[in-house]
């Protein structure tokens, strides 16, 4: 099993979140077939993506809200 990266996964979310709005009743995402009812799904999971992404070209642990010693 091949574990893919986060940029693979959003470039698959993407792909079908574009076979949907395209006029596909359904897509194919992580071997799984999607339908147009799922595309909220799909775009809540590409936010995610992008986040994880960003928070990785970041790098670091950011801490919010900690109190100094």
């Amino acid at each position: 099993m091949t574990i893919k990266t986060y940029q693979q996964q959003l470039e698959e979310v993407q792909a079908a979140i574009s076979d949907i709005l395209t006029g596909a009743q359904e897509a194919t995402y992580n071997g799984q077939r999607v339908r147009k009812a799922d595309l909220d799904m799909l775009q809540k999971r590409e936010e995610w993506l992008v986040n994880k992404i960003t928070s990785q070209k970041r790098g670091g642990i950011r801490v919010r809200g900690g109190t100094p010693c």
